[in-house]
């Protein structure tokens, strides 16, 4: 399940169990989080001391 197919319409398609919501919080906090992480430390090399 695509994430384009949870959030498309106003949420009549998204998912009814608990635990795919949990899962999908979980999945988009982990990767936002994982990209901060990226785009801090490509600052941190290219931003001189």
């Amino acid at each position: 399940m695509a994430i384009t197919d949870v959030v498309r319409g106003n949420g009549d398609g998204a998912p009814k169990r608990l635990t795919a919501r949990i899962g999908w919080f979980v999945a988009i906090w982990a990767l936002s989080t994982a990209a901060f992480f990226v785009v801090a430390s490509l600052l941190h090399l290219i931003v001189p001391r």
